[in-house]
């Protein structure tokens, strides 16, 4: 109980957080599209900006999280906080200099990144140009936001969550306030300055954290030392998990380049929406629960490393299949919301929305695949998900291909959730073997409550979107957002109390569960 307790409160914490992230975040994507729309320049600004997040995803909060936490936390639970740190400097300053090459590599070969991740902008000139320049420029965004990343991971292991959560606001608030002075005389390089900013602003934002908490820096720099070598260990499998994750998405991105113009924004604008919940909940859920299964991993205590990872699916369960279907039924008065104005124009908002609702049919897959990750990961087994991996991208190719020819842009979106729900359904089937037994029963009894309330919710929230949809003025903004927020306010209601009348147990506890969140110490 108290480990249930222990996650409900971190995952509060960070939920919360993120959601102000995410709300950041949506409010840059409405500037973004207001200034910009869906057009040449914005293809090329978000395949630029995809490539130092590409390797990001490794040398950040993707490999190197998941490999760092694992042995930071059994440093602190075997040796104590001394030798913790120690193994944290050194691999600080061990980053550092890897990414200084990283970037300088990268700024120097930003046209063969854009050859081999864009291959349709070849034919537009001035596309092409833009590409290189814009991903010359956020390169240096990399270093910054790798360093936060292990920020990060510090301080979760030490359960301090709030401040790590937040760090992401400062990209949003950079690039808002970028786009808003220097649109004008700079264009869509305004955007670059802002991500660079902000990057360098996530990793400032959460020194006076480890100040606060005593955390101790050492110049060290000892690729000797035993838990870089473990570090090494875990991290070569991890990064090619990742790496196969990630060929998915440049994959996509390169053939919507050779689609119409406006297609890499549209599939980037509906992944920004799905992303709204899964960083919100299931990413936060994740983040969460991630140093609570490690610590039990470090002790063998498989018992409980399994009731956390069970207590954290549900938790999932409980929260994106209603997200998903709320999304796939206000798709349209929520793109139109949020997008449609400025130079967005209807037909980008009908691509938009077109790529919505096939995203949104895998995002509890994309969440679960992620808590799922974390438990092979936290019991140092990085080569499970790897040759799992190796399948889904080859399936992810076939069926872009396939799907391409016949829902265009629509069909990378189909395509990506398809081979999410594969990966999530494979992992399950092996989790036995590291876990033990699972009463999967009971979890479906549950699942099954969960799809009948979001059932009715879905219901609902048409009836109530159709029938303000026939009384307001859906030209005028206002009356698009009274129409979105009732829509959304009224299905999450009637979505607790069909929960609440199913008997799930999560609503019953929730009052309890929001003071644990609250009374902690954050």
């Amino acid at each position: 109980m108290e480990t249930k307790h222990k996650i409900a409160k971190y995952a509060g914490i960070v939920i919360v957080a993120t959601i102000f992230c995410r709300i950041l975040g949506l409010v840059r994507e409405v500037v973004i599209s207001n200034k910009f729309g869906a057009t040449i320049e914005t293809d090329a600004f978000f395949i630029a900006f995809m490539i130092p997040n590409l390797f990001r995803t490794f040398l950040g909060e993707g490999a190197l999280n998941t490999a760092f936490i694992p042995i930071f936390a059994e440093y602190l639970t075997n040796y104590g906080r001394k030798k913790a740190e120690y193994f944290a400097s050194n691999v600080l300053n061990i980053l550092i200099l890897i990414l200084i090459i990283v970037i300088v590599l990268g700024i120097w070969g930003a046209p063969l990144l854009i050859d081999l991740m864009a291959v349709g902008f070849k034919s537009n000139s001035y596309k092409y140009e833009l590409a290189v320049n814009l991903t010359r420029i956020m390169f240096p965004y990399l270093g910054f936001v790798a360093i936060a990343a292990l920020f990060m991971s510090i301080l979760n292991s030490y359960d301090h969550f709030l401040v790590p959560a937040l760090a992401p606001a400062m990209l949003n608030i950079s690039i808002i306030i970028f786009a808003f002075t220097l649109s004008l005389h700079y264009g869509i390089y305004s955007l670059a300055i802002g991500v660079i900013l902000g990057g360098l602003g996530q990793a400032l934002i959460q020194v006076p954290a480890l100040v606060k908490d005593k955390v101790k820096y050492k110049f060290v720099i000892d690729f000797q030392d035993p838990g870089v070598q473990k570090l090494l260990k875990l991290l070569l499998p991890a990064i090619f998990g990742l790496a196969i994750n990630e060929v998915n998405v440049v994959v996509d991105r390169t053939i919507a380049s050779s689609l119409v113009d406006g297609s890499i924004s549209a599939l980037y604008y509906a992944n920004r929406l799905v992303q709204f919940p899964l960083g919100a909940f299931g990413i936060a859920i994740s983040i969460a629960t991630f140093p609570t299964l490690s610590k039990y991993a470090a002790e063998d205590n498989i018992l409980e490393l399994k009731k956390s990872f069970l207590f954290g699916l549900r938790m999932l369960t409980f929260i994106t299949i209603p997200s998903a279907v709320g999304l796939i039924v206000l798709r349209d008065p929520i793109i139109r919301l949020i997008y449609e104005h400025g130079i967005f124009s209807k037909t980008a908002t009908l691509m938009t929305t077109a790529a919505l609702l096939y995203y949104s049919i895998g995002l509890f897959a994309y969440a679960s695949l992620r808590l799922i990750t974390m438990v092979f990961y936290a019991l140092r087994d990085t080569k499970t998900p790897v040759k799992i991996g190796s399948f889904i991208v080859f399936l992810n190719i076939a069926l872009d291909l396939f799907l391409v020819r016949y829902l265009a842009h629509s069909g990378l979106a189909l395509a990506t959730s398809v081979v999410a729900i594969i990966n999530m359904f494979i992992l399950l089937k092996l989790l036995p073997a590291k876990i033990g037994d699972i009463e999967w029963r009971e979890e479906i009894y549950f699942l099954s409550k969960i799809i009948v309330a979001t059932l009715i919710m879905a219901i609902s929230c048409i009836m109530v979107s159709n029938f303000l949809g026939g009384i307001l003025n859906l030209s005028n903004k206002v009356d698009q957002l009274i129409q979105v927020l009732i829509s959304i306010l009224a299905g999450g209601i009637i979505y607790l109390v069909s929960s609440y009348f199913l008997g799930v147990s999560e609503i019953k506890n929730l009052k309890q569960k929001l003071k644990i969140i609250f009374r902690g110490k954050i």
